[in-house]
């Protein structure tokens, strides 16, 4: 690591932060949940367009080219060249869900050393990072091999049509790394799927249901409404009330990524589960919530058939994080499955049906992504290793993770940062508040301006290293 460049990028970026955050505030303020419209002006809706306009006139304004690729993405351009390195931030968010105690999910405040709002986290004070590292290079004058690309995207957490359009249409790059992710470098991600388990028979006992909020986000509120009254404890979780004839079930449990439901409370299981002992329900109906809640029961996928784990990626997940009620009666619970890499697909989709029509069920509207895996003998990964270890004095090693993105719809792509690095503790967040989907999503600052630097001279050596 060149000792002079690293002085010379601290100091500058020390300078800039602030200029950096208020920009980070001004896109954290513009609502971007992708939401697909059939209008070429706004495809991923209004928001979207809006946050990726303010974006990139940002980077026009401090000399950067810039380009909007028929409104579904842009791009930041660094010396452009014929090989470049591209990274591709987004700035599409989830849902901004319920439960916000410190702020407004699009009124940006900084608090306590962190700066709170949808998106600070994931992603878009990431992408604006990486703006502000490809400002630095050229103001200080910092050489580098290969052009740098920055692509701002729109649709990221909503099925990645952004990048689809993109690669169908514009050549790859030469390498792309994805600042979405905890440092140090992750070289791959495990294969996504999505589905409905759907009931076969329309539900007698249920009169409404409102569970969930998105697909990747294990959810911490989950209404049921059954028909007939009922009293009684359901649980540290749940609460119930008499409304109409009805018994009102309210659920509130703690939200995770889903590709992390570790240490969650999923409220969908714990109001499934109260349904089951409320002897409401009545005979299929209790047959089927039985089957949701066990769906519940564990993260990995056992009731389907689907859990196991390989060396390299570890386990799979599989977490139910939306249910409804059809039209037609019918119920529908939504899954979430992050499965390890060297799992076979058409297998897990294949014990997934079987289970499906062994309790009454039927799966539909498949989404299945495979995983992402970069070759770990790749000299970038361990050049770009050992300068987050060189800052931090550990000796982290490279990874894979449950977490979904944009890696796994380009080539020769990696994740590195910006996240990772260890909070000191507070007493600012309330539980299941303050990382990235949940309420009240933070940024750290500290870890921020480290993360920068760190990024920064990681761009340098896999510029350096990448042949």
């Amino acid at each position: 690591m060149d000792q002079e460049i690293r002085a010379k990028l601290e100091k500058w970026i020390d300078e800039h932060f602030d200029a950096l955050l208020q920009d980070v505030e001004k896109l954290v303020a513009v609502p971007s949940v992708s939401q697909v419209t059939e209008r070429e002006e706004t495809p991923f809706g209004e928001g979207c367009r809006k946050a990726l306009d303010t974006a990139l006139a940002m980077a026009k304004g401090y000399g950067f080219e810039t380009r909007n690729y028929e409104n579904r993405c842009g791009s930041v351009s660094l010396r452009p060249a014929k090989e470049e390195i591209a990274f591709w931030g987004h700035l599409d968010v989830v849902p901004p869900g319920d439960g916000w105690l410190l702020t407004e999910p699009y009124k940006p405040v900084q608090r306590d050393g962190y700066l709170i709002g949808r998106g600070a986290d994931d992603n878009k004070g990431p992408a604006l990072g990486v703006m502000y590292l490809l400002r630095a290079f050229e103001e200080l004058n910092i050489p580098t091999k290969h052009g740098l690309r920055l692509f701002l995207g729109c649709d990221e957490e909503s099925g990645m049509r952004d990048v689809k359009y993109y690669t169908s249409h514009y050549p790859p790059s030469k390498m792309v790394i994805i600042p979405d992710c905890g440092f140090p470098v992750c070289y791959g991600e495990k294969g996504i799927i999505t589905a409905d388990i759907v009931s076969e028979k329309p539900v007698a006992s249920v009169a409404a249901v409102k569970a969930g909020m998105a697909s990747n986000i294990v959810p911490a509120e989950a209404t049921l409404t059954l028909k007939g009254e009922t009293s009684g404890a359901f649980g540290e979780w749940v609460k119930t009330e008499a409304a109409d004839g009805c018994t009102v079930f309210h659920a509130t449990g703690l939200s995770r990524h889903s590709a992390f439901p570790e240490g969650g409370v999923n409220a969908i299981h714990e109001v499934t589960k109260a349904a089951c002992a409320s002897g409401l329900l009545d005979a299929e109906d209790q047959k089927l919530f039985a089957f949701f809640t066990r769906v519940n029961d564990d993260y990995l996928g056992t009731e389907l058939g689907i859990a196991g784990e390989d060396e390299t990626s570890g386990y799979t997940t599989c977490t139910g994080t939306m249910m409804s009620l059809r039209d037609d009666g019918r119920l529908v619970l939504h899954l979430n499955i992050r499965y390890h890499i060297w799992a076979e697909q058409e297998k897990l989709l294949e014990s997934m049906e079987k289970a499906c029509k062994a309790n009454g069920c039927t799966l539909e509207h498949v989404h299945a992504s495979k995983g992402n895996y970069f070759p770990r003998e790749n000299p970038v990964v361990d050049a770009m290793t050992a300068v987050f270890n060189e800052f931090t004095g550990g000796d982290a090693k490279p990874y894979v993770m449950g977490g979904g993105t944009y890696a796994r719809g380009l080539v020769n792509a990696l994740g590195f940062g910006l996240g990772g690095l260890p909070r000191e503790a507070t007493d600012l967040f309330a539980p299941g508040h303050g990382g990235a989907h949940q309420p009240d999503e933070g940024l750290h600052l500290a870890n921020y301006k480290k993360a920068l630097l760190i990024f920064g001279m990681g761009i340098l050596e896999a510029d350096r290293v990448l042949d």
